[in-house]
């Protein structure tokens, strides 16, 4: 597979990216729906169009990449999680797993973070300006949900942060296969935005009460931070993955580890 990488000036970029951001803010008191467009290259130095980056949420942060990984990329990542899943866990807030299929029906997979694509797939989150470098990336797991599999409301923080040592502050869930219908990703607690240019991401059907749901596109990503400044847990991050009423759904999770 090419390797693949972004614009070498992509960092003298961010500043003149954050200049126009802040005067589209200062004008509309809203976000602008698209950020960045990024540019990639492969081996032979052809530029191609890159993930398109949009800003759904300042508080928390909230965003939305689309064509984050290549459907080559995600297949790799689906024949490197063949053969490695067992049944998720749940995790208390001390640290603790254990198994309940009636709240999580879903299997886990682990994946080798020395292989070539998840090199270069952790290198490209970095890269991006809305990143923050809280801390490492943990040990990349891809969730597979089948009919019925879901994970009911949840938030990927830690309330005893001394019991595990740290947080997870931040989240990458890549969608690397979505041949399903449902299994959507909830965050009750978010507003819909009036946009309705969203409704390509999100599922602008559903009640305005439940909050976003943003639809399995294979590809895209959904970038959040789980922290609030002083470091206790963000509420409004709160979500679900929706229950798949037919086929099936697999997705990536690039968490960051923030030591306490």
């Amino acid at each position: 597979m090419a390797d693949k990488r972004f614009f070498p000036s992509l960092g003298l970029l961010v500043t003149a990216i954050a200049v126009v951001i802040a005067w589209a803010v200062s004008q509309t008191g809203r976000w602008p729906l698209e950020w960045l467009r990024m540019q990639q290259f492969d081996s032979s130095g052809s530029e191609h169009p890159g993930p398109e980056i949009y800003m759904f949420s300042e508080d928390p942060v909230v965003v939305y990449v689309k064509d984050f990984i290549s459907a080559q990329e995600a297949a790799h990542l689906v024949q490197l999680a063949d053969g490695r899943f067992t049944p998720s866990p749940m995790w208390d807030n001390d640290g603790k797993p254990h198994i309940d299929k009636a709240y999580r029906h879903s299997m886990t997979a682990k994946l080798d973070r020395t292989d070539v694509i998840i090199k270069g797939i952790e290198k490209r989150a970095i890269s991006f300006p809305f990143y923050k470098h809280f801390g490492d990336f943990m040990p990349i797991v891809v969730q597979n949900y089948g009919i019925s599999g879901q994970y009911r409301d949840h938030y990927d923080w830690f309330d005893d942060v001394h019991a595990v040592g740290g947080n997870i502050a931040s989240t990458f869930f890549v969608y690397i296969h979505a041949n399903c219908t449902g299994g959507g990703t909830n965050f009750p607690r978010l507003t819909p935005p009036d946009d309705e240019r969203w409704c390509e991401f999100i599922d602008c059907d559903r009640p305005f009460d439940e909050g976003v749901t943003f639809k399995p596109i294979l590809g895209n990503a959904i970038y959040w931070e789980n922290l609030h400044e002083d470091e206790s847990g963000h509420k409004l991050t709160l979500h679900a993955g929706m229950p798949v009423t037919t086929g099936n759904k697999m997705g990536m999770n690039m968490w960051t580890w923030k030591v306490a």
